[in-house]
């Protein structure tokens, strides 16, 4: 967690803080005369980090006003004839918008507010821009006070905090919109119980006198204090039909922010400092000109993590780029190996055949020739490959012989379906012939066995094949006689041949 600068303006006292990591330390306290002036111009260049400046003075007045509900131009010339109107003579002035009214023309519920005694920032601002110290805004107590109320369920809310160099800060909240504050110095002769019962009572009547508090309405008065104060203020505070009176431990509320500081007492102001460097809100009283150092110092943030971002991409990019560009060089090098293997190769070829120089033309002529006589006399496999697999489909057939030839024969031709003028002859087929036996044939189950048999030619001839059976177990020829059959023991085969012809794919 970065650094920052964290000062304090009260009524009468400048005080100036290092905060890191939720801890505050280095208190100073600096005068307001010219030795304070060049103490201050010290400590900010000892301190370079961005500054955060929170006041807590009487001089900062309220209003609030209901607006009509404008965009861009218009509402910047609305909000600056309001500040003219109201805040002419001091630049430390804000407008916040509070609320949209949900009924009618849907105004706008706006709340303004100025420090009017510019003298007592000025000095100090001076000296934070004569240093050129990024100065993130200017706030003061009741416009961060909102998160310490956030969860405690009261619609008419007066939040009471004690700070020491600056006194008593009673900030009114309606519905959790901050509508009204003042500051109260202490009185050296009162206690903090006294004042609070004192200046509370006086704030419930001057919110009744502005028509803030709705009519029969009680105020919910919470006081931020220490467990040590906090029994002196319930001895002297009882609620009434008016008044209603909460307290919030000072400690509690501390570790709720993720503040490390230990609070002694009921001072409130390490509360509001560790408030304002982790939750500052984005409305304050600085102009342009008072955070001009502060948004260089974003613009050169910017620039730098911008550069980062392009200074890796880059050498992702770079290393892509190597890495590639070994991936070619490596791809190079087995293609230039590849390369010299097949010239070596093509030039063992030569020296071993001196004499087998051909043209172009004749290549050319010799790889047709070698795709017609392919496609003349396919593979075995493409012939075989149907019986093959109908065998399996029959396993009682045992094959004793299978050979094949090609027919050139007039009823084996394949018709010629070349275009006109093409020199392609027919096509032959492949004659095989198939001989075996049928094995567990029973004697005399002849019907079986050619039933089977049958079976098998079907399957061949679904395949592709023209299947004529040349002898069978029973001859059930005309010419045939049952007795040249085969036996009725069990010792006789029953044989059995075929010829198959397969044509190729037209």
């Amino acid at each position: 967690m970065s650094c920052k600068t964290l000062m304090f303006l009260g009524a009468d006292s400048f005080h100036a803080y290092t905060w890191k990591d939720g801890a505050l330390s280095g208190e100073q306290r600096f005068a307001d005369n010219p030795e304070g002036k060049e103490q201050f111009a010290t400590f900010l260049q000892n301190h370079p980090d961005p500054a955060y400046l929170l006041t807590d003075l009487i001089e900062e007045d309220f209003r609030y006003e209901t607006v009509p509900h404008l965009h861009g131009g218009e509402r910047t010339a609305l909000i600056q004839r309001k500040f003219e109107q109201n805040y002419r003579n001091t630049p430390f002035r804000q407008a916040l918008q509070l609320q949209r009214q949900k009924e009618g023309r849907r105004d706008d519920d706006m709340l303004f507010s100025g420090l009017t005694n510019p003298a007592l920032i000025s000095p100090w601002i001076s000296a934070i821009l004569a240093r050129s110290t990024p100065l993130v805004g200017i706030y003061s107590v009741p416009n961060i006070s909102a998160p310490l109320i956030k969860d405690i369920p009261s619609s008419h809310l007066l939040l009471l905090s004690w700070e020491k160099h600056a006194g008593l800060r009673q900030t009114y909240f309606d519905a959790k919109l901050l509508r009204f504050s003042r500051l109260t110095p202490m009185n050296n002769g009162n206690s903090f119980s006294e004042t609070v019962a004192i200046e509370a009572a006086r704030t419930q009547q001057y919110l009744k006198s502005l028509s803030l508090l709705p009519p029969g309405q009680a105020l919910n008065v919470s006081i931020i204090c220490h467990a040590d104060d906090r029994r002196e203020l319930e001895a002297r505070l009882s609620d009434n039909t008016d008044m209603h009176y909460t307290y919030l431990d000072i400690q509690e509320l501390g570790q709720r922010i993720k503040s490390k500081t230990d609070y002694a007492d009921s001072d409130a102001t390490p509360l509001f400092l560790h408030l304002l460097a982790t939750k500052p809100p984005r409305s304050h009283y600085a102009a342009a000109a008072h955070t001009h150092f502060f948004q260089l110092l974003r613009l050169r943030r910017s620039l730098l993590w911008l550069s980062a971002a392009l200074t890796a991409a880059s050498l992702l990019w770079s290393a892509a780029n190597v890495w590639e560009g070994r991936w070619l060089n490596d791809e190079s090098e087995s293609l230039k190996v590849q390369t010299n293997r097949s010239s070596q190769q093509a030039q063992q070829i030569i020296r071993n055949f001196p004499n087998t120089i051909a043209s172009a033309t004749d290549m050319k002529t010799a790889v047709l020739l070698a795709r017609k006589l392919s496609s003349y006399t396919p593979p075995p496999q493409m012939i075989l490959e149907g019986i093959s697999k109908t065998l399996e489909d029959f396993p009682r057939l045992r094959v004793d012989k299978l050979s094949w030839q090609t027919s050139a024969a007039p009823d084996t031709l394949i018709p010629n379906t070349t275009p006109p003028g093409s020199a392609a002859p027919n096509s032959p087929a492949q004659v095989i012939m198939l001989s075996g036996e049928l094995t567990e044939f029973a004697a005399g189950d002849y019907r079986n066995a050619l039933n089977y048999l049958e079976r098998f030619q079907q399957d061949l001839t679904q395949r592709g094949y023209s299947v004529t059976a040349l002898t069978l177990p029973l001859d059930i020829s005309p010419k045939g006689s049952i007795a040249t059959g085969a036996g009725d023991d069990n010792t006789t085969p029953a044989k059995f041949s075929l010829k198959i012809i397969w044509r190729p794919a037209s």
